[in-house]
């Protein structure tokens, strides 16, 4: 009637009598649907503005978890960490590799990645964690924005605030590690296929040098051209194009991954990480199935029954879901099997499956970290559940007065939801596990975040540092935490090692324990340090400073005795006094020049007949650290494991290198070991 009538109007119009009344129904027609046509496009204009607006909010929400307090969660520097760092710092010095021997192996994409922060920010903690910012910005960006493309709008959002505020991409994003790089090359590959198989092919090929868990993604094209190939049998031309396209993605990605499988294959000892997470295979193949369908029963309740089992990233048997969040899950999952012949559905499934391989056959299970490829589909399902409501109640035939209700319950509900794993990321990933010991003793170096932040704030005299067993990785997390250099001597104490105090060249030496290295008491009293300390921390694990005197102990001093040009042997004491097996000796020494970085000394007991009944070997300052006019005090515990005869004894003393065993000779290269003192053991 409406198009009638405009006819008629027109019709009647003296400038249009000489139209046909066919020609105007055709121009009405015409316009109407020109009007629906922009009206369209002005609606999918304002959605896509919406859409735009909503990602750019759940963007900045994650922003904020991402890098609220990222130097102290997690709390300090891992030693992983630390060591991606300095491969940064190597490949910047020219060192470059396509598969890094260190830290039992690394995949190198990540650590070139990192350079430019390095670059840019400088050698710190902000340059370290924050390219594992980027990448987990980047993913929920393209995340979203794909399952826009896949299952819509709502759903996209949904999946993106999941992303925003659940730990576990949370902590892979915090973290200065390479798995997070894994997901979102993978991401990418499935994002170009079938369409653009020489480009998705491509980046698949480079996803493999991202992160190891990633070689099992060669099954991805391989299981979606299977699943085409069985549901297009009525599609012979499709099938050949998919089959085509599948052929290319694995032709390429095999092309350009080439490269590291034959660095792996020249040289084996290179991934010493795969040899050690292969138990249950190995098992498996020797007719044991038991470990690996524990791994495979662990990994596939991670969702709701069980969690990863060590502290590293969270708390221990966490799972990634609440159970509330964990019925969505189910349900989303049971929608993706229902409709698994739509190819989007289809895709999500076998994405899920490939990646939940990694944790199911290597042992300790399930590991959230060789989970990680699994990301974006993990938190895709619940919101497919999410959506499948909110669809379900809009095309219910409800009276109109219950639906303004309806919606408010809707808004409650998943507004509850929402605050519910908000309050599990902030108490769980934010509260408990950073302030857990175990996480901050055993997985970082707490402490030394926070002697780094007490030397901030009294950057006075020379630091001596101590460790339970130093290792130069912790001198570099000391410095990143610093963001410079504070050119501190590094020293062993506690239970497991003799001991040794450095009193640097100028004195006024400030000197920090740690309460798991605490030095031996006679080590503190023969330096003349007070056994009360100035300060101790409040802090887990707490530390405590010593104010070292401005000058080294007096010992029983001898003609100073140099070795190797580097180190000369000025004093040394010995105790108990009535000596009597076990000897403490302790020897006095005055850095010269640079030492070796391996250098140990030894204390040898002779009897008579020139043979060692007992001895200690041990250098417990970091000679690397050490300084020109140093003088280091070190501690000797000689405990032999059968009572000594009474009987005259010989104490020699010498220093070598631990590399080659390769003793310091004298100035005048004719000695290598030189005698501290003629010993009687009597018979008590």
């Amino acid at each position: 009637m409406d198009v009638d009538n405009d006819l008629m109007r027109l019709a009647g119009s003296s400038k249009m009598r000489w139209l046909s009344v066919e020609t105007l129904h055709c121009n009405v027609l015409a316009l109407r649907r020109c009007n629906a046509t922009s009206l369209h496009r002005e609606l999918m204009v304002k959605q896509k503005q919406h859409f735009l607006w909503w990602m750019t909010a759940v963007l900045l929400l994650a922003a904020f978890f991402r890098l609220f307090a990222i130097q102290d969660v997690p709390p300090g520097l891992s030693q992983d960490e630390v060591l991606n760092a300095d491969i940064v710092h190597f490949i910047r010095g020219g060192y470059n590799a396509l598969f890094f021997r260190e830290g039992f192996g690394h995949e190198p994409l990540y650590h070139y990645f990192s350079v430019p922060f390095q670059l840019l920010l400088g050698d710190n903690v902000l340059s370290i964690r924050l390219p594992a910012v980027t990448l987990g910005l980047l993913l929920l960006a393209l995340t979203m924005r794909w399952v826009r493309r896949e299952f819509g709008a709502n759903t996209a959002l949904f999946t993106g605030i999941g992303l925003a505020i659940s730990w576990w991409p949370i902590i892979f994003s915090r973290i200065g590690i390479r798995p997070i790089l894994e997901p979102l090359l993978l991401l990418l590959s499935v994002w170009f296929w079938p369409k653009r198989p020489f480009l998705s092919g491509l980046i698949l090929g480079v996803s493999l040098y991202s992160y190891t868990g990633a070689r099992i993604l060669f099954l991805l094209p391989l299981l979606l051209a299977v699943y085409h190939l069985l549901t297009q049998k009525s599609r012979r031309t499709k099938q050949k194009n998919l089959a085509l396209s599948a052929a290319i993605v694995l032709g390429m990605a095999l092309l350009v991954s080439a490269p590291l499988f034959f660095t792996l294959q020249a040289d084996p000892t290179l991934q010493q990480r795969v040899d050690q997470l292969d138990g249950p295979l190995k098992a498996l193949l020797q007719g044991d199935a038991k470990p690996i369908l524990q791994s495979m029963v662990a990994t596939a309740g991670v969702f709701s029954f069980t969690g990863d089992p060590r502290w590293t990233y969270t708390l221990p048997q966490r799972p990634l879901f609440d159970w509330v969040t964990a019925v969505l899950f189910y349900a989303g999952l049971s929608i993706a099997l229902w409709r698994w012949k739509q190819p989007a559905y289809a895709t999500v499934l076998i994405w899920l499956g490939i990646t939940l391989i990694p944790s199911a056959v290597t042992p300790q299970a399930p590991s959230i970290v060789r989970l990680i490829g699994a990301l974006p589909v993990v938190y895709l399902l619940p919101s497919l559940a999410i959506t499948a409501v909110i669809n379900a109640l809009k095309s219910a035939k409800e009276p109109a007065r219950y639906k303004p209700i309806i919606n408010n319950l809707l808004i409650i509900a998943f507004s509850l939801i929402l605050l519910l794993n908000l309050g599990r990321t902030v108490r769980d990933g934010f509260i408990r596990w950073p302030q857990a010991e175990t996480t901050r003793l055993n997985h970082y170096q707490t402490v030394l975040l926070d002697i780094a932040r007490n030397w901030q704030e009294n950057p006075t005299g020379n630091l001596v540092v101590a460790e339970a067993f130093f290792e130069p990785i912790d001198r570099d997390s000391l410095i990143r935490n610093l963001g410079a250099d504070p050119q501190a001597r590094w020293v062993q104490t506690g239970s497991g090692v003799a001991g040794a105090v450095v009193f640097p060249n100028g004195g006024n030496g400030r000197f920090y324990v740690p309460e798991f290295a605490p030095p031996a008491p006679d080590l503190l009293k023969l330096s003349g340090i007070d056994r009360l300390p100035s300060f101790r921390s409040q802090t887990q694990p707490s530390f405590a400073i010593y104010e070292l005197p401005s000058t080294p102990p007096t010992l029983t001093t001898i003609t100073p005795i140099l070795l190797g040009d580097s180190i000369s042997l000025i004093g040394y004491e010995i105790f108990p006094s009535q000596q009597t097996s076990p000897l403490v000796v302790y020897t006095l020494w005055r850095v010269e020049k640079q030492l070796p970085a391996d250098l140990a000394a030894f204390v040898h007991l002779e009897n008579l007949e020139q043979t060692i009944v007992a001895q200690h070997d041990g250098f417990d300052a970091a000679s690397v650290t050490l300084q020109s006019g140093d003088t280091v005090l070190q501690r000797h515990v000689i405990d032999a494991d059968q009572p000594l005869e009474p009987a005259g004894y010989t104490l020699y003393v010498g220093l070598y290198t631990w590399g080659n065993r390769q003793r310091l000779l004298s100035f005048d290269q004719k000695e290598d070991r030189f005698i501290l003192a003629p010993l009687v053991i009597d018979e008590k």
